[in-house]
C-alpha cells in the first residue's frame, strides 16, 4: 500500500486498524459496521466505524494503563502485546464455581484473581499484537462494556472469564478489589454492548467491529457460572462481528435481553465467519428484535444454535452445521430469509432438529423438521451500499472459519508498536469518561507519579538515585538531574 499510495501517517494508521489482504483475501471492515447510517439520526457517523483512528498510537502493558486508555474521552488505537488480568490475588472454593473464601490469606482456597470492569469510552481501537508463537494477549477476568458507545474497534484478541471470582451470597456477578474491598462490578460478559445508562428508551450506541477475536470460559459448574461471551442489548445499531472463534461454553451470544427489548430498526448487525465449536448450551445467538446477516459462519458440536425469537429477522447466507442439536430455528416469533443460491443453501451434517425440508448431507436421523416463519429482508434493504468482503460458498465454510477465524491467524497490526509512555498515560488518567481507574493494588488513581526504581551509593557515600519521572530515566548525582542519553556518573 505504501509503494502505491503517498499517505499522511495517521491515514496509514488508520488503514492499518481496518483494512488488509492476507492470502489474497480481504480481511478489512465490512457489513453494518462499514456503513455511516442514515443521515439525522443519533447513528449517524460519516464514514463509518474507525475506532481510533486520528488519536495517538499508544501501548498498554497492564490493566491500569488499558483502563486507562480506553476510559478516556480522547481517541486512542491501543496496541497490546501481552497476557492481560487484574494480577490481584484471590482465592476461591474452586474455579468451577468461583465463590471466595472467607479467609483470603492463601491457607486455603484455589488461587485466582479478582475480575474488573472497563468501560470502553467512544472512538478506540484495541488490538492484540501475536507474539512469536502466533498467540494473540489473553485478557482475563476482565468484562469489556460498551455503555452507550460509538466508534469501536476490537481486534485480535483473546478473552476469558475463567475463575472469576464472585461472592457466596450474591449473584455470579463479577467482584473486583478497589481500595481495600471486594465489590461487585457487573455480569460476568466477556463483551457486553448496551444503552441504558439513563434509559432504554433513548440512549443509543453504533458503529462497533469485533474482529479475529477468541472467546472461551469452559471449567463451570453449571450453566450460569458465566455469563455472555458477546452480548448486544438495548438500541445499538451498525456492529459487525466477523472471523471469531467461540468456544467451550454455555451461553454465547444474546441479542436482545427480551421481547421488550425491540426498538425500530434495532440491532442492525453482520455475524459472519465465525466458527463456534462445543458451544454445550445455547445463544449462537439468541436474537430477540433486529436485523441479522446470518453468513458463513461454522457451528460444530453444539447444542441450541440460532434462535430468532421475537420481532426478529435474520438472513441466512452459506451456514455450515454439523453435529448440533438445534442449529437454527424461528418457529418462535421470528422470521428467516435463507439464500438457497446453488452452492449458498445451508449445510447440515450430523445434525437433529432441522428446519422443514432439509436433511442431513451424511443422512443422520432428526427427531423433528422445524417450521420456518419466512422474512424477505435483505441487508440491501437496510443500506443499498452493504457488502461484504468475501462471499464464500457453503462447502468451504469449514475449512474458512477453521484456518481464518480467532486471534493470532492474521496479522492484524504491521506498524511499529511504540513504548509505554507515563506522559500520554497520565493525559488518559485525566480525562476519564464514565469511569474511574484502579492501580495493582485496586486503589483508584488519577495520576501516575515518579516511583523510585533503585538507589546506590558510591565509595564515597555520594548517593546516586535512578528513577522514572515523566517518561523518561532520571539519574541524580550530588543532587544534580542528568537523563541517562549521552551522560555517564561516576
Amino acid at each position: 500500500m505504501k509503494k502505491l499510495f503517498t499517505l499522511t501517517a495517521m491515514f496509514v494508521m488508520a488503514l492499518t486498524a481496518t483494512a488488509q489482504v492476507v492470502d489474497g483475501r480481504n480481511f478489512g471492515i465490512d457489513g453494518f459496521a462499514a456503513c455511516a447510517g442514515e443521515k439525522g439520526t443519533n447513528h449517524y457517523l460519516a464514514g463509518g466505524t474507525t475506532g481510533g483512528a486520528g488519536g495517538e498510537v499508544v501501548k498498554a502493558e497492564t490493566f491500569t494503563q488499558l483502563q486507562a486508555y480506553l476510559q478516556s474521552s480522547k481517541p486512542y488505537i491501543v496496541l497490546v502485546d501481552k497476557d492481560i488480568s487484574t494480577g490481584i490475588p484471590a482465592y476461591v472454593d474452586d474455579l468451577s464455581t468461583g465463590k471466595l473464601c472467607d479467609d483470603q490469606s492463601g491457607k486455603t482456597g484455589v488461587k485466582t484473581t479478582y475480575g474488573e470492569r472497563i468501560t470502553i469510552a467512544p472512538n478506540k481501537t484495541l488490538i492484540g499484537i501475536a507474539n512469536e508463537r502466533g498467540e494473540a494477549p489473553l485478557f482475563s477476568r476482565i468484562t469489556f462494556v460498551m455503555q452507550c458507545s460509538s466508534n469501536v474497534i476490537i481486534r485480535n484478541c483473546r478473552f476469558t472469564m475463567n475463575g472469576v471470582p464472585i461472592l457466596k451470597s450474591g449473584e455470579n456477578k463479577i467482584v473486583a478489589w478497589r481500595d481495600g474491598t471486594q465489590v461487585e462490578v457487573g455480569d460476568p460478559d466477556c463483551i457486553g454492548i448496551q444503552a441504558d445508562k439513563v434509559s432504554a428508551k433513548t440512549d443509543w450506541g453504533a458503529h462497533i467491529w469485533i474482529d479475529h477475536c477468541e472467546f472461551f470460559n469452559g471449567n463451570a459448574n453449571n450453566k450460569d457460572r458465566y455469563d455472555g461471551l458477546v452480548d448486544c442489548k438495548n438500541n445499538v445499531q451498525w456492529i459487525t462481528i466477523s472471523y471469531n472463534y467461540f468456544h467451550d461454553h454455555d451461553k454465547a451470544c444474546l441479542f436482545g435481553k427480551g421481547d421488550s427489548d425491540i426498538y425500530e430498526g434495532c440491532r442492525t448487525i453482520s455475524f459472519h465467519h465465525n466458527y463456534l465449536k462445543n458451544i454445550e448450551g445455547s445463544r449462537l445467538p439468541l436474537q430477540r428484535g433486529g436485523y441479522l446477516h446470518y453468513m458463513n459462519n461454522y457451528q460444530y458440536g453444539c447444542e441450541d444454535g440460532w434462535d430468532v425469537r421475537t420481532g426478529a429477522t435474520g438472513y441466512v447466507d452459506a451456514d455450515y452445521f454439523e453435529n448440533t442439536k438445534s442449529p437454527i430455528r424461528s418457529d418462535r416469533g421470528g422470521g428467516l430469509n435463507i439464500n438457497t443460491a446453488s452452492g449458498y443453501d445451508v449445510v447440515y451434517k450430523g445434525c437433529d432438529n432441522l428446519m422443514s425440508g432439509y436433511t442431513n448431507i451424511d443422512g443422520a436421523k432428526i427427531s423433528k423438521n422445524l417450521s420456518i416463519t419466512k422474512s424477505s429482508w435483505l441487508p440491501t434493504q437496510t443500506v443499498s451500499s452493504y457488502m461484504v468482503n468475501s462471499h464464500d460458498k457453503t462447502a468451504d465454510v469449514p475449512a474458512i472459519c477453521e484456518k481464518y477465524s480467532g486471534a493470532g491467524k492474521i496479522v492484524v497490526w504491521n506498524e511499529a508498536v511504540p513504548a509505554v509512555d507515563i506522559n500520554k498515560l497520565n493525559q488518559a488518567l485525566a480525562t476519564q469518561l464514565n469511569a474511574s481507574c484502579y492501580d495493582e493494588k485496586g486503589n483508584k488513581i488519577t495520576h501516575i507519579t515518579t516511583t523510585i526504581n533503585s538507589v546506590t551509593t558510591n565509595s564515597a557515600n555520594n548517593r546516586i538515585a535512578k528513577y522514572v519521572k515523566d517518561g523518561r530515566i532520571i539519574i541524580e548525582k550530588d543532587g544534580k538531574q542528568y537523563t541517562t542519553t549521552g551522560v555517564q556518573i561516576r
